[in-house]
């Protein structure tokens, strides 16, 4: 009897291993079926999946629109350019960079050991790829890092909400796919990989290799812009209003030359701590019209100037871009004062202050205490608001 029971004890063992070897195996099947499926729903192209202590998440890479910062990313992720040590330069990355609300940052895989050098090394740098509707608009954005115009490298970041201010500073080359709820959960050091997915024919034609990138770089239109603020610069803050750490100045100059450089419209702006006298602004738009010209603006360009001592913001659009602006053909009762274009300058004008004041209300809020804001940042934030107010509305009547 104690035989026969070891046998059929034995046997529903047998049964049950090959019952649970069953399930595993259905589990794996529908888990391939659930990878095939998740697939079949991608386009053809180049994605990256991020796998992570959080979870798993998919962005989709622009290549066809940028594809030069597009090839950095996949040959840095797939060792084709400056490997290390044998592994692909994005092996052993950490999120070293997590601000809620705002990014989540990595790419340099000697981060902890560079903290401390003025100059950290990078495996090489390469110019900015802007291209119009390609934006920091919502929380899912893949945009590289910078220390100025044209010098992106290894280092790339994630945002994790609107980050509209950040255009034509940073240069987009992708956007979350699948996975987006895993962003918000990512923490200070999670060791992450990268894994390149090429789906369909043109998503495996598409080339990461040296000789691809350094064609893409050499033919890359480059920053000719100033390197500093001034009275002949894109922007200007003569009477250093603006916060200078960072130098908020410097980026809006950056963000002006890099805006000209991608769509040939050039905006100038100004920030003056007086307004102008009664004698210059007798004329109504005379001083405007005179500062475009001085800045080359007054035919096919725009001028953004603030007056701090009463608190006035102005619009000159120069007469090539009144059409583009008002989204149709203006008439003489549109230019006349109090026509449809000053009605839409003002609108345009008071959307972007309310939209920096809410956002001042919100630092202020947040702020730590004993650390009051800069006294003049909230007009840095209206300046973000108005001209990426500006910006949008011009770069969506220039695109096709």
């Amino acid at each position: 009897m104690a035989q026969r029971g070891l046998a059929a004890a034995a046997l529903t063992t047998i049964v049950r291993c090959m019952r649970i070897l069953k399930t595993v195996c259905w589990l794996g099947l529908l888990a391939l079926a659930a990878a095939a499926r998740a697939e079949e729903k991608m386009a053809d192209g180049v994605y990256a999946e991020f796998t992570t202590p959080r979870g798993k998440f998919v962005v989709e890479l622009n290549y066809r629109q940028v594809p030069m910062t597009v090839a950095s990313f996949v040959g840095l992720a797939e060792g084709s350019l400056a490997p290390r040590d044998g592994h692909p330069y994005y092996t052993g990355l950490k999120w070293y960079r997590v601000v809620p609300g705002f990014v989540i940052q990595s790419g340099d895989p000697d981060h902890e050991k560079n903290l401390d050098k003025d100059d950290p090394g990078t495996p090489y740098t390469f110019p900015d790829e802007f291209v119009p509707g390609l934006r920091h608009a919502t929380a899912g954005v893949l945009s590289m890092a910078n220390a100025g115009p044209d010098t992106n490298s290894c280092e790339f970041f994630i945002t994790l909400g609107d980050c509209t201010r950040l255009n034509y500073l940073h240069s987009v080359f992708g956007h979350v796919f699948t996975g987006a709820e895993v962003l918000p959960q990512i923490q200070p050091g999670d060791a992450f990989t990268i894994r390149i997915l090429r789906v369909g024919e043109a998503g495996r034609a598409f080339k990461a290799d040296p000789a691809t990138f350094a064609a893409l770089t050499a033919k890359a239109k480059k920053y000719t812009g100033p390197a500093e603020p001034g009275p002949t610069a894109y922007f200007d803050d003569a009477d250093r209003l603006l916060p200078v750490e960072p130098p908020r100045a410097k980026a809006f100059n950056f963000k002006l030359a890099n805006f000209e450089r991608a769509t040939g419209v050039k905006l100038a702006g100004r920030i003056f701590a007086k307004s102008p006298t009664a004698a210059e602004d007798a004329v109504p738009g005379a001083y405007m019209r005179a500062l475009a010209e001085k800045l080359g603006v007054a035919r096919a360009g725009v001028l953004v100037t603030y007056f701090a001592d009463e608190k006035d913001w102005r619009v000159w659009l120069g007469d090539d871009l009144v059409a583009p602006f008002l989204g149709r053909p203006a008439t003489p009762a549109d230019l006349a004062d109090g026509g449809a274009l000053h009605d839409a300058k003002m609108a345009l004008i008071d959307g972007a202050i309310a939209k920096g004041d809410a956002a001042f209300a919100t630092q202020q809020k947040n702020a730590p205490a004993g650390q009051p804001l800069h006294p003049y940042q909230q007009v840095k934030l209206q300046t973000d608001a108005l001209l990426d107010a500006l910006i949008l509305r011009l770069e969506r009547a220039r695109q096709p």
